[in-house]
């Protein structure tokens, strides 16, 4: 595997002392596996200063050519907020390892659970998206300014890897082509959002594990941000809301009243966060949360036209030699989803 190939060469690098005066670390550091991402390696980086979390990309689902610096600047921009992890250090000169890398803060806990820290996650969306920033601040980040129509030209660019390939179950590709071609239509409702922008630093990928809760200490970080961009917070909630984020790591689909919970808490925090903020200049204050629910439902379409085209590419990809990172449960995952059944569910 990937992550053991590459461990002899890591271990060499964090042990240099290069690396050590970076991190401002003089004793031996130990170096073991931490998880795996579908375009990611994650490490655990034992020192006597503590723990710190060395991560990899081998891709980009962004196309970027330089994702892990892209993802490193976020990172910065985000420290502000207390709830996502601090970036320590960002190599991406491939000189001692072959893939670029950054060193950012471990933080200890476990996976979000549904039952139990829905309205934690509410608490750590309303920190984020309620961040003011100063002007040029964001400039790095992919703009997200007609969100209903980037994911329909990104399905547009995933889809015909499934479509054109040979494997591929015919019930499924027309589904997928009808759904499709009623997403070419469905876009042009995002002119309603336009009428009231509503922009923030957005993760896109909140499934339950890029959450940790440490029950200890009663937080909950948003943890990997490796496709963030500056785009509508509707996004966001509407994707953590949906079977097809719910069930990714979990067995868990949401009731309405869940649903509405989750809506609440996150309005009462982010009014919350405006009511105290003063002179604070890191608070955005200026958001339409009297259309916060109708915004969410928009975005359930297209998010789960994101889901099901992605697990669609994923689906060709893992069907054939040569993918550099392959996870069973995924892979498990994938072909669920892509059962017409399911596929019918999210849309109809």
């Amino acid at each position: 595997m990937l992550w053991q190939e590459l461990l002899p060469q890591l271990e060499f690098y964090v042990n240099s002392q290069d690396f050590k005066e970076k991190l401002k670390i003089d004793d031996q550091v130990d170096l073991g596996f931490l998880a795996q991402g579908e375009y990611n390696l994650n490490y655990l980086l034992k020192t006597g200063r503590g723990l710190y979390v060395l991560r990899i990309n081998t891709g980009s689902q962004m196309n970027l050519k330089n994702q892990i610096a892209y993802e490193y600047e976020a990172l910065k921009l985000l420290s502000v907020s207390g709830v996502t992890p601090e970036p320590y250090l960002l190599d991406d000169s491939l000189d001692k390892v072959p893939y670029g890398l950054l060193v950012m803060e471990y933080l200890p806990g476990e996976p979000l659970n549904y039952d139990r820290d829905l309205t934690k996650a509410a608490e750590t969306f309303a920190r984020i998206h309620s961040l003011k920033f100063a002007p040029g601040e964001t400039d790095f980040l992919i703009k997200g300014e007609g969100p209903f129509s980037t994911v329909y030209w990104e399905a547009c660019r995933l889809l015909p890897q499934y479509f054109d390939f040979p494997q591929a179950d015919p019930e499924v590709r027309t589904l997928l082509e009808k759904i499709l071609h009623k997403a070419e239509e469905k876009k042009k409702e995002e002119k309603y959002l336009k009428l009231e922008p509503w922009y923030a630093v957005i993760n896109t990928e909140v499934n339950s594990h890029n959450f940790i809760v440490n029950r200890e200490k009663g937080s909950c970080h948003l943890i990997d941000w490796e496709k963030p961009i500056w785009g509508e917070p509707a996004q966001d909630l509407s994707m953590f809301l949906i079977i097809t984020t719910t069930l990714w790591k979990s067995n868990k689909i949401l009731s309405p009243s869940e649903e509405r919970e989750f809506i609440a808490r996150y309005r009462d925090e982010f009014i919350w966060r405006i009511n105290t903020a003063g002179g604070n200049d890191q608070v955005n204050t200026a958001i339409p949360l009297d259309s916060l629910e109708e915004r969410i439902n928009s975005f359930k379409f297209f998010n789960y036209l994101r889901a099901i085209s992605w697990c669609a590419m994923a689906w060709t990809e893992y069907s054939q030699e040569g993918r550099l990172i392959k996870n069973k449960d995924t892979w498990e995952k994938i072909k669920l989803y892509l059962e017409p059944n399911f596929i019918k569910h999210c849309f109809y």
